[in-house]
């Protein structure tokens, strides 16, 4: 076989390989969005897991026509983590994801943390 044969053959394999290592990561990359009960008109929530059998997640709130995003939280696995859109990109730690990822009833525990981390109750009068 000819070194140019040899190159060609070896490309076409590594062309392969290539393809099937990217079909791979994209599948252990976790899921795509989708939509979850929200009750604000004009508001979507959707939630897409990213990982660590779904204990990598990333919730969203946005707005339905301009899609621009009104809240996120996520968790990296271990710890919890807000952004308000209003406050700009700064993200905060606000507790650790075990309430959210232990429950059976995980889409509620979202709507929930999100719905009171949105509209905290103001502070009662002493």
């Amino acid at each position: 076989m000819t070194l140019p044969g040899i190159l060609r053959r070896t490309l076409r394999h590594v062309g392969v390989a290539c393809a099937l290592t990217a079909g791979m990561v994209a599948h252990a990359g976790g899921t795509g969005a989708y939509a979850l009960d929200w009750p604000h008109a004009g508001e979507a929530l959707t939630y897409r897991s990213c990982g660590c059998a779904d204990a990598c997640w990333v919730a969203e709130v946005r707005d339905r026509r301009t899609k621009a995003l009104k809240a996120r939280l996520r968790c990296d696995c271990e710890t919890l983590h807000y952004q308000q859109a209003s406050a700009g990109p700064r993200e905060s730690v606000v507790g650790a994801c075990e309430p959210i990822n232990g429950s059976e009833r995980k889409p509620e525990a979202l709507r929930e943390r999100l719905e009171l981390l949105l509209n905290p109750k103001p502070a009662r009068p002493e």
